[in-house]
């Protein structure tokens, strides 16, 4: 994953020759002022017309908010901030405001019906931004987060997604900050998780490649493999008769 030139060509060319077979006029996407939009929205910007929706609530964190506006303003692309506070507390009564994982699934799929609606009004495909790592561990909400047209991301795990990110020279705001969904205050990804995902994805790379998996900690083995069992139907189409 070190040729980044090529891989950088790649795809792009697959977000064209997508774009070009579905008709459409661009793209749109989330931008949480995080690495994988960030990426996402760098390589959109050089094929079409790309537009970024953000959309914090009330506990987000202002220093995302603040890094989303750069990239947008350093990419030159549309965009526009949607405070879904309100569309979020409108849903509270019928969830528990206790529970963070229903609220988080809530407002991940708030977000989603936000970008699909402004989809249909322009015309633009959206474009996802689960990187491979949480693709593989279901580490995001079905038809939220994980819901969209297509995926340049898809294949790249994250933390060869640090190093592309460099590459494509994204602010070293954004590629230094720990990663997080940022769906309640001091969220992180690997402290949620139990590991970082230099050791996640070095697992993940082994059980692809059928290597010896002896050599890694069995409660992490345990953990990551669990996991991806539990979480695979993220993964499939829904089941019909």
């Amino acid at each position: 994953m070190e040729n980044f030139k090529f891989l950088e060509n790649k795809l792009i060319n697959f977000l064209s020759s997508y774009l070009n077979s579905s008709k459409a006029n661009g793209f749109i996407l989330g931008l949480s002022g995080g690495l994988d939009s960030a990426v996402v929205a760098t390589l959109c910007s050089k094929v079409a017309p790309t537009k970024a929706l953000i959309m914090p609530t009330s506990i987000s964190n202002k220093v995302n908010l603040n890094d989303a506006l750069t990239l947008c303003q350093s990419l030159k692309i549309d965009h526009q901030i949607v405070d879904i506070s309100e569309i979020l507390a409108s849903f509270l009564p019928f969830s528990d405001e206790n529970d963070r994982l229903r609220v988080g699934n809530i407002t991940a799929r708030i977000r989603m019906i936000m970008l699909y609606d402004q989809s249909a009004k322009l015309g633009y495909l959206v474009a996802g931004t689960s990187n491979k790592s949480e693709r593989l561990l279901g580490y995001g909400t079905i038809y939220g987060d994980m819901a969209c047209a297509l995926n340049p991301i898809a294949n790249i795990y994250k933390s060869d997604l640090f190093k592309f990110a460099s590459y494509l020279e994204i602010n070293q705001n954004i590629i230094d900050k720990a990663p997080s969904a940022d769906l309640w205050p001091n969220q992180s990804d690997e402290s949620e998780l139990g590991y970082s995902y230099k050791e996640i994805d070095e697992l993940l790379k082994a059980i692809e490649n059928s290597d010896d998996l002896s050599k890694f900690d069995s409660e992490l083995k345990s953990q990551i493999i669990d996991r991806m069992a539990k979480n695979s139907f993220k993964l499939k189409p829904p089941a019909i008769p």
